[in-house]
């Protein structure tokens, strides 16, 4: 009778087990554009953190130009959105739990990712700059000969600057982007390496009227594209489909220059 009870109890266990594993599948699953219709809500994972893209408003709400853009999928598709904030670090993760349905999150899409999630063409993109002092002439690579340029430790920046070959060219390493803006500001580097928008925001903000992003010299342009899981293929052509359009018309420029004061750099938008 004991050994029938504790079967029993077992039995009750694994059928919970997979009550729950069931929902957290259907959850996950509801990934084509009818059904996300029919539940009346998208989930998207917003990334922040990252000012002038996104603030916070008066009710403690997260804003900005990816904000803005998760709210134009949502009423395209006529659903209400959940806006899910994410950083670097969790952005993947909440993705393939379930947790969202979509990222909108700065994502390249790099053949990495690609295994993992369907990377949608891109709708946005930041240029990457040189800023230093406005008495700094930097139109040429050879001005940076016997220069210090700081650089976040491993980041894109760091790989680029560092395979430039300039002489006497001294890369400085610091464990973010703060530090190694921070690092010019005290003036341990002659230049820094960094997103244009975000280092114009911190100079206007701070009122470094002695620094400016260097327009004559730039690094790199990188772009940004949503993510879905990967077999969510309804919802990733019908955003794929949205972002054409958003940007053929003008609205994805629109929304940028309203939070950033300029259209999207890099010209038109690649695909793929």
């Amino acid at each position: 009778m004991n050994l029938l009870h504790r079967l029993r109890s077992v039995a009750a266990v694994l059928v919970l087990i997979a009550t729950a594993a069931l929902a957290t599948a259907s959850t996950a699953a509801a990934q084509t554009v009818d059904e996300i219709v029919a539940k009346g809500r998208i989930t998207i994972g917003v990334l922040t953190g990252i000012p002038p893209y996104d603030t916070v408003d008066a009710q403690g709400n997260t804003a900005g130009f990816l904000v803005d853009l998760a709210q134009e999928v949502g009423k395209n598709l006529g659903v209400k959105v959940d806006i899910v904030p994410v950083n670097n670090a969790s952005r993947a993760a909440a993705l393939e739990s379930g947790r969202v349905d979509m990222l909108i999150a700065m994502m390249t899409a790099t053949p990495e990712r690609a295994k993992t999630f369907l990377m949608t063409n891109p709708y946005g993109a930041y240029e990457m700059r040189f800023v230093a002092a406005k008495s700094l002439p930097l139109t040429k690579l050879a001005d940076l000969a016997d220069k210090r340029v700081s650089v976040p430790k491993g980041s894109t920046q760091d790989v680029a600057v560092s395979a430039l070959g300039v002489k006497g060219l001294q890369v400085l390493r610091f464990d973010d982007d703060a530090l190694a803006f921070q690092a010019l500001v005290s003036g341990q580097a002659d230049a820094t390496a960094a997103v244009a928008a975000v280092a114009n925001d911190i100079i206007k903000k701070q009122g470094l009227n002695t620094l400016e992003v260097k327009p004559d010299l730039p690094l790199f342009t990188l772009y940004w594209s949503m993510a879905v899981r990967k077999d969510a293929f309804s919802l990733h052509q019908w955003l794929n489909n949205f972002i054409f359009y958003y940007e053929v018309t003008g609205q994805l420029d629109a929304i940028h220059k309203k939070w950033i004061g300029i259209p999207i750099p890099g010209g038109k938008l690649p695909t793929f």
